[in-house]
């Protein structure tokens, strides 16, 4: 986030080494909000509560139980298509060339026991040419249904189909979509297993419930919800995806679960790998790829994402972009072809856009951004998260929200991102090759924070540690940030001040960027410096005068900085901080932020200003 602050930090230490300051020289990393005046941001609009209440359950156990077979016709089998033209059930046993849906507005239940569909130069379960078919599948024992055919789904109905049965259903289409559904498609109870050459699911919109659905390969999303191209404003009445206690894995070359507007899980198991393919910039106009998203370059065997500002360093040869989008779980504005004009594209980007992730297990392993909300809210309020991903892990273009779960990002670009960041309860772990925890906005109308108030935080960043365009707050939990080596970035960076009201604080870094607390922070803050790293590995302790220890944490990387914050640190009191079982400081509590530590000479940009270290010159 330092932008021009470091270039103003370092002209104003040239001018200051060109003037021959003296012992007066000032660490250059109190003018980037360090010390001064911390500003208070009240909590973010969050919209994904109401949006919760559009989703019910009543409809999964009136599909659970709809599965007999009383009354249905035994389709002979066939080498040829079965044509259904008339209402009924129909229970189908054996081998068959393909299922016709032959008239409009049909209402159908159809039985697979053992059926073997295959199209060798079609849509396998054909209900393409007529609208308004209302379609539910039974599934009995293990079933298949093949299309061979190039550019044709496997299944397609213009209408609405849901699934139910404690059988099986393994879908394949080596042309195009698994499951295309122009309206709801509902999944209740069975196990799905499905490979496509695009979307293994298509639908208007996609609720599951108790079911187990395997994507084995995908050349686009595992889950794929669009709104109707006709529509123009945001709605919650398509568009999304709802899966209550469902066991979901994709091998998908597109996102995993993608939706115009909404997706919410509600428990379950979730096991999603993306694998974009990345090409070089001097393909952009083949594949039709925006200049911004070649944001990689080629790191050995794999790639590694840059800053958007460093691609200029690097020629079109050496920049890489995704082939396609590839994110984990992904929600965004409605987008689709005018279909007034075939080369133009509508959107609708009024709306309420969210990611609602209530409880379940994530494993999510993908090469684009592993959770993101476009143009909306990300809400985590449950659940265990192991997250890897090239770009960021949790993102969202306006609130992250996390008030439960545990989260574990092995590896990330930036970890959690959005707007705003709200974290009022979890367990947290991050690490990062930039940002830790960043609240960024291209909205002018966003004035960023960083809210915590809750959980246990652990951050390991190479970039800034904790980030905020705006403020950042802390009232309570425990935040643990192991920051970067480099004296380009900060363990703590905010525009608009830290304050620091509650809470256990630990933040280590190096000494070119370091930003103090503000000195109207409601808890006492120390600031400790020293010239020599302090090595990894070396467990820091706070003490209190008698040795008893408050607060401990293990360096995972050499530093030169300490900012602790705790209640204990008490106006007045003495303490002490260890390095292992070396004495680093002993203090007294003399002012909201204690400054101690040595003072650092003229080639030390992290030098200390007299009377200690940090100082308090307001912010940017």
């Amino acid at each position: 986030m330092k932008r021009f602050g470091m270039l103003i930090s370092a002209l104003a230490l040239s001018l200051c080494l060109m003037a021959g300051c003296g012992p007066d020289f000032i660490n250059p990393g109190d003018y980037l909000g360090g010390g001064g005046t911390g500003e208070t941001a009240d909590n973010a609009d969050d919209v994904t509560e109401d949006l919760r209440e559009n989703f019910s359950d009543e409809g999964f156990s009136d599909l659970a139980g709809n599965t007999s077979a009383e009354g249905a016709f035994a389709v002979p089998e066939t080498e040829g298509v079965y044509h259904i033209s008339e209402n009924g059930t129909y229970l189908f046993r054996g081998n068959y060339g393909g299922i016709s849906l032959d008239a409009d507005g049909l209402s159908l239940h159809l039985l697979f026991d053992g059926a073997e569909i295959m199209s060798s130069d079609g849509i396998a379960l054909d209900g393409s040419d007529h609208k308004k078919a209302e379609v539910v599948i039974t599934l009995l024992g293990e079933n298949s249904i093949v299309s061979a055919a190039e550019g044709e789904n496997a299944v397609h109905v213009k209408g609405s189909l849901s699934l139910n049965g404690e059988g099986s259903l393994a879908v394949t289409s080596e042309g195009k979509n698994a499951l295309k559904v122009s309206k709801e498609l509902t999944i209740v109870d069975c196990a799905l297993e499905l490979t496509a050459a695009n979307h293994a699911i298509s639908a208007l919109s996609v609720s599951a419930s108790n079911c187990e659905i395997e994507v084995l390969s995908a050349g686009k999303d595992g889950i794929n919800a669009e709104c109707d191209d006709e529509t123009t404003a945001f709605t919650t009445e398509e568009g999304y995806v709802y899966l209550k206690d469902v066991d979901y894995s994709c091998r998908t070359e597109g996102d995993g679960i993608q939706a115009d507007t909404v997706v919410c899980l509600d428990g379950g198991n979730y096991d999603i790998r993306t694998a974009g393919e990345f090409v070089p910039m001097t393909q952009m106009a083949e594949y039709g790829i925006d200049a911004d998203d070649f944001k990689y370059i080629k790191s050995g065997d794999t790639y590694r994402r840059i800053a958007s500002d460093e691609a200029g360093r690097y020629g079109a040869s050496r920049l890489y972009g995704l082939k396609q989008g590839c994110k984990g779980i992904k929600v965004g504005e409605i987008a689709y072809p005018d279909p007034e004009d075939e080369d133009a594209e509508v959107t609708v980007t009024e709306g309420d856009y969210a990611i609602l992730l209530s409880g379940g297990n994530f494993t999510i392993d993908s090469t684009d951004d592993a959770i993101h909300a476009n143009s909306g809210n990300l809400s985590v309020k449950g659940g265990t998260f192991t997250i890897s991903t090239y770009d960021d892990a949790l993102t969202s273009d306006v609130l992250t929200k996390i008030t439960g779960g545990e989260i574990t990002v092995t590896g990330c670009y930036e970890g959690i991102e959005g707007g705003y960041v709200e974290i009022s309860d979890g367990k947290i772990d991050i690490t990062a090759e930039d940002d830790g925890i960043n609240a960024a906005s291209d909205d002018t109308g966003v004035v960023e924070h960083i809210l915590l108030s809750g959980g246990e935080i652990y951050v390991n960043a190479e970039g800034d540690g904790v980030d905020s365009n705006g403020s950042i707050n802390m009232t309570g939990g425990t935040l643990v940030v192991s920051g970067p080596t480099s004296g380009a970035n900060a363990a703590l960076d905010a525009d608009r001040g830290i304050l620091i009201d509650g809470g256990y604080l630990f933040a280590v870094g190096p000494l070119g960027m370091v930003e103090t607390p503000a000195n109207n922070s409601k808890q006492n803050v120390l600031s400790y410096a020293q010239n020599q790293a302090i090595s990894a590995g070396a467990v820091l302790s706070l003490t209190d005068d008698d040795g008893t220890p408050i607060f401990s944490v293990t360096v995972e990387k050499n530093c030169q900085s300490v900012i602790v914050s705790c209640p204990e640190l008490v106006m007045g009191e003495s303490f002490m901080l260890y390095g292992g079982d070396t004495q680093l400081c002993a203090f007294t509590v003399s002012s909201v932020i204690t400054s101690v530590g040595s003072r650092g000479g003229m080639g030390n940009p992290g030098g200390m200003p007299p009377g200690g270290f940090g100082g308090g010159f307001g912010r940017r």
